[in-house]
Parts: structure tokens; C-alpha cells; sequence
């Protein structure tokens, strides 16, 4: 059955993004940690013998991913860099009537200082992530009062998004520079709640500009219809449409919304930091899967009873009991020992080369990079702007900084009141290279 479309196709996802979602989904599936690695099972685990569909070999599979250990040198390296930024606390700057967006930045509790950290996870591991500013609905154009703002009930809230939700974008050429005219997010919203149990479902939100450079704000989500289960892609209707404004009650002239990167804020997502270590990661996996399977099969010694015959086999009944409540009858020129296999170095001096490869890939992240530079440069101070964890640090705090300066405009304050910075000089500039491999 052919099925016309009636809507855009929303859910659309740029293709550099789909290129780099199987990496977010190993980078992400690593930092889960062991259940999420063992969930995937033979993407991460392949069976040793793919082709053998026997009870028995499916038996094997299971007791082989069971014993597996996943080290999560990757969730470990990404906590102690977060580490190093927040050995000293954020710099926040804002006026008294800004207190509820910096101790409540998201509206659910998580103030700016966390709201930070999570776009630093973020953009450390995948290199991206994005901030979004949202204002308050008003279902008039008047301005926003100073009590409302006061109390809380008209507030803007600054959110941080996965870079997985942030599924497309368009920019547009203004003047001199490239200004973001479409950003879409996927997201999840309760589709069903009896007050115990939630069903979520996914939705589309689309923040764009209109042919008269207003902003404005849709909600998309699927049309549920069987028609559509089987066709190449679901069928879309527009759930709401908002046109946000500012404190004066105007239409906003801009989309608030920020792209956050390791190398630079632009909307081109970069190549992910954390994959090559989250590869390594899951290799060294691999080998404990192998490791631990052969300590179990081969690392229990084996009972071998030589010269016996048949006679001997009718008087024990083919069986041998050892130990301090059993005993061994052979034959005169029969001999019994025990012998065990030696132990399995190869596997386990693969898994210590992928530990050794695994601290030299996070130290590589918090060493300063290979560039050219003056005698000034090369000092303390400015080490830590060539690192990959201090270039990111500064990335974050420059779109914080913006997103709590959008948020200050609604509210009517001066962008020069408020200000963020989170901290760049480390400790582990200090040590040496050797001291910061012995650090990670």
C-alpha cells in the first residue's frame, strides 16, 4: 500500500549526524557501564563459534558473557578530567534577581554550576552537545512584570541537550556571519500517566526562524496510524506552535540556542574525544571474556589416572573419588596425578597492552597539544588553553556564559551584569608526563 505524505518529514537527521551515531552509541553504551555493554551482547561479545546454533553452544555463550569483566577505564578517565575542572568551583556572575536561574537553571532543581558540569560530560566524551534557552509562554503580548519574575512564575530556564537529541539544523547567511535559522530536538514526553505508571513517546521540538526573522517554537509528533508502520517514514501533525517573547513583550529576533564543541562552538559536529578509548575499551573486554573463560576451562586441575582396565572401571563403578574422604585404588603399574594447563599469557598480555593504550589516550587529553608558540605562550598559564580538556572547558563556559547573558535579557538585566567562567588551570599541568599517565 503506497502512503502520500501530508507532513515534513521532522524526524529527519542530518547526515554527518547519522554518521557518528554508532560512535555516540558505543561512547555512550561504554559509559553506562557493564550492563549496557553486556545488553548489547554479541555487538560488543561476538560468540566464539557464530555458526553453531546448538542448545548447548547458546548455553556456553551465556556462562562466557556472564564471567566477562568490563573494566571501565573510560567512565573513570572522563569523571577524574571532570575532576580537574571542578577542583575549583565555577565563577558566577549575577544580580540578586538572577538567584532563582543560577540555583535552578533547568527548572527541575539542577543549577547552572551542575548544568555546566553535564555540558562538559557531554562535550568532553562526544565532542558536542548544545544549550537551549527557553522562555516562558505568556498569552499576552504585555511585559513581563518585575513580581511575576520575582516569584518565579514567568522565568526562562536553561536546558543542556544530548548531542544524539540534536537531529538537525539549518544556518543562514546574515551580513557577515552564519546566524542558526533551525534547530530540531528530539525529545520524550509522557504520553500516558494514571499517577503511578508513565508511557513515554518520542516528539519533535523544532525551533526555527519565519520569513520575517521572528522566533518561533513548534512541537511535532507522530500521527498514530497503522498506515504508517510499514512505509519508508511515520506520518507527522503539528502539536503546538508558540511564539516565545522578550521582557518588553517583542518577538525574539534570534533562535537561543547554542552548539557546544571541543574545538569550537560552530554548528559542524566535531569527531568524538572519547571514541578511540571507548574502542580500546571495549577490545580489552573482548580479551577478559577470553581470559576469564580460559581460567575457568583450563585453570582447574584435571585428575588423569593411567594403567587401569576394564576390570578396575566394574569394581569402582567408573568413578574416582579424591580428597581427605576418598581414596584411589590402581593397579600395581597404574599411577594417578593432577596436571593444569599453564597459564593463558597471550590473552593477558593483550589485555595489559589495551590497559597501557587506554592511560596513554586519556593522557593525551590532558596534554597540551603539539603547536607552535613563543616563550610567553609556553608558560603555566597558557599551557592550559592548548590542551583538549582545557579548550573544551573553555568551549562550555563561553556558551554558559551566553545562554545565562540570553536569560538575563529576558529577565531585563544588562549583558555586563552576569558572567561564567569554569575553571582552566589544572593540576595536572604540574606533573610531568609520566605523573599524569600514573594520575588517569
Amino acid at each position: 500500500m503506497s502512503t502520500k505524505y501530508k507532513s515534513p518529514n521532522v524526524g529527519f537527521i542530518r547526515p554527518e549526524l547519522f554518521k557518528l551515531m554508532p560512535l555516540y552509541r558505543l561512547i555512550r553504551d561504554v559509559l553506562s557501564g557493564e550492563d549496557a555493554v553486556k545488553k548489547a551482547r554479541e555487538e560488543y561479545l561476538p560468540r566464539p563459534d557464530p555458526t553453531d546454533r546448538s542448545k548447548e553452544n547458546r548455553e556456553r555463550y551465556e556462562a562466557y558473557l556472564r564471567r566477562a569483566v568490563f573494566y571501565n577505564a573510560t567512565r573513570r578517565t572522563l569523571k577524574a578530567m571532570v575532576g580537574q575542572v571542578y577542583m575549583y568551583q565555577p565563577k558566577v556572575k549575577a544580580p540578586p534577581i538572577m538567584d532563582m536561574v543560577v540555583s535552578n537553571a533547568t527548572g527541575e532543581g539542577v543549577s547552572i554550576q551542575l548544568a555546566a558540569k553535564r555540558a562538559l560530560e557531554y562535550t568532553l566524551a562526544f565532542s558536542r552537545a548544545g544549550v537551549f534557552v527557553d522562555y516562558p509562554r505568556t498569552e499576552d503580548e504585555a511585559p513581563t512584570s518585575l513580581a511575576d519574575i520575582e516569584s518565579g512564575r514567568i522565568r526562562p530556564t536553561i536546558n543542556i541537550v544530548h548531542p544524539q537529541n540534536i537531529i538537525n539544523w539549518r544556518t543562514t547567511p546574515m551580513g557577515a556571519e552564519e546566524i542558526i535559522s533551525l534547530v530540531v530536538i528530539a525529545e520524550d514526553f509522557a504520553s500516558m500517566d494514571d499517577g503511578f505508571e508513565i508511557t513515554l513517546q518520542e516528539q519533535w521540538r523544532v525551533l526555527g526562524l519565519d520569513s520575517e526573522g521572528n522566533y518561533y517554537q513548534e512541537v511535532w509528533r507522530k500521527v498514530d496510524d497503522p498506515r504508517y508502520i510499514k512505509s519508508q517514514r511515520p506520518e507527522y501533525f503539528l502539536h503546538e506552535l508558540t511564539y516565545p517573547r522578550d521582557f518588553n513583550g517583542r518577538p525574539l529576533r534570534f533562535i537561543p540556542f547554542q552548539f557546544i564543541g571541543s574545538e569550537n562552538n560552530d554548528s559542524r559536529p566535531d569527531n568524538p574525544n572519547f571514541y578511540d578509548l571507548a574502542s580500546v575499551n571495549i577490545a580489552h573486554y573482548r580479551n577478559s571474556a577470553d581470559y576469564e573463560e580460559s581460567v575457568f576451562i583450563a585453570g582447574q586441575p584435571t585428575l588423569v589416572i593411567s594403567g587401569i582396565d576394564e576390570q578396575w572401571r566394574k569394581d569402582n563403578e567408573g568413578t574416582a573419588r579424591v580428597g581427605s574422604v576418598g581414596g584411589i585404588g590402581i593397579p600395581k603399574e597404574g599411577d594417578a596425578k593432577f596436571i593444569q594447563a599453564q597459564p593463558n599469557n597471550l590473552v593477558k598480555a593483550a589485555m595489559e597492552h589495551k590497559e597501557r593504550q587506554m592511560v596513554a589516550l586519556g593522557a593525551r587529553l590532558i596534554e597540551e597539544k603539539k603547536v607552535q608558540r613563543t616563550a610567553t605562550e609556553a608558560s603555566l598559564d597558557n599551557i592550559g588553553l592548548s590542551s583538549t580538556l582545557a579548550s573544551t572547558a573553555r568551549n562550555v563556559s563561553e556558551a554558559i556564559d551566553w545562554a545565562l547573558k540570553r536569560a538575563a535579557e529576558f529577565i531585563g538585566i544588562a549583558e555586563s551584569d552576569v558572567s561564567f567562567t569554569l575553571n582552566t588551570h589544572f593540576e595536572s599541568y604540574k606533573l610531568n608526563r609520566d605523573e599524569r599517565r600514573q594520575l588517569l
